[in-house]
């Protein structure tokens, strides 16, 4: 009788698979844009997580930096403030092509329409210019991101 026990507790094991409350349903994270006329597709992403505290408040900055094939070559890489929506969410954006970055000038927006502990997603499009001579302007534009972390 026990051996049957056991027999059917086993089957259940597995017949039934365990249920987990992991993010492996979570779609892959995306970052693309059209820079000078060109379409990228960012699919190496690296997010990262500082924690500040400033005059009682205490805000978290999400790093996310994205390259293409893992190249360092050309790469995106901005910071949202985790929790905030909006045009102020974004504080910083830089695309780097080969050892220069190109820095967003006023006419850079982005808009970040969601953000929480695990996935910011948003817009963002304008004019990013080289930080060294010749100080070159490159478009942005359709920049898209929906990052999961």
């Amino acid at each position: 009788m026990k051996k049957l026990l056991l027999l059917g507790a086993l089957s259940l094991v597995f017949i039934f698979p365990s249920c987990s409350s992991d993010d492996s349903d979570a779609p892959p994270s995306t970052v693309s844009a059209r820079i000078d006329g060109v379409d990228y597709t960012f699919n190496t992403i690296n997010v990262d997580t500082e924690t500040y505290t400033d005059n009682d408040q205490t805000y978290t900055d999400v790093i996310i930096t994205a390259s293409i094939d893992a190249n360092p070559d050309n790469r995106i890489s901005f910071i949202v403030e985790q929790g905030v929506t909006g045009v102020d969410a974004s504080w910083y954006f830089t695309y780097f092509l080969n050892d220069t970055a190109h820095l967003k000038t006023d006419s850079f927006q982005t808009i970040v329409t969601e953000s929480n502990q695990h996935r910011v997603v948003g817009t963002f499009s304008g004019t990013v210019q080289a930080d060294e001579e010749p100080f070159n302007t490159l478009e942005v534009e359709n920049g898209t991101f929906n990052v999961h972390y």
